[in-house]
């Protein structure tokens, strides 16, 4: 399995993504970085609606994220998301995870987790989501019927379908992808990675 790379798992919120980071940082010995590590900091602070949550936000990611330049390159790094094609905001967050992986010359690989609105509401109602994160599935349909996730335009794509996955199934999943890339397709990351699907 090749090191020094940056895993970005993005997707709906309730898809799976902390429970699948999880079980792939594990497989992989990374370092797990979920989108809720970052903002929780800034929502306890100042509340969910408060004009100062994004302003902190901000700060809060960018000192993350320079620490994080500065780890050992052979370190790999796991990072969550849910961001959205069409908000400003949010393809101004992947830039900085592209900056991030270009300032630390490592592979960055998209991965894009999918489910059926079914399986995601589902997944969205779980007890553990309670109180600390989207939960109501009539806002996740908002959400999909306004605009779709980022999928970047590179070769090094992985959309997988997790509807019927596990969450060790989904890590595997995603762990045959790097294998298959481990001899000479995962290079460096460069401006391109900032080209999103159509």
């Amino acid at each position: 399995m090749p090191g020094g790379l940056i895993v970005h798992l993005n997707g709906w919120p309730g898809v799976g993504k902390l429970t699948v980071g999880r079980a792939l940082a594990d497989r992989l010995g990374a370092r797990l970085i979920d989108n809720h590590l970052l903002h929780d900091v800034a929502i306890r602070c100042t509340g969910l609606a408060d004009p100062g949550r994004w302003p902190l936000y901000e700060k809060v990611r960018h000192a993350a994220y320079e620490a994080l330049k500065d780890r050992p390159h052979a370190d790999t790094l796991v990072i969550t998301n849910a961001l959205c094609a069409n908000d400003a905001r949010e393809r101004q967050a992947w830039n900085h995870v592209v900056d991030l992986a270009i300032a630390r010359n490592a592979p960055l690989v998209p991965v894009v987790l999918e489910a059926d609105f079914e399986e995601n509401a589902r997944r969205l109602r779980s007890p553990d989501r309670a109180g600390r994160k989207l939960a109501d599935p009539a806002v996740l349909r908002s959400f999909l019927t306004a605009d779709s996730i980022q999928k970047p335009d590179v070769p090094d794509l992985l959309v997988l379908d997790v509807t019927r996955l596990s969450a060790d199934q989904a890590a595997d999943a995603i762990c045959r992808h790097l294998r298959s890339g481990a001899d000479d397709r995962f290079r460096p990351a460069t401006d391109r990675h900032r080209n999103l699907q159509p």
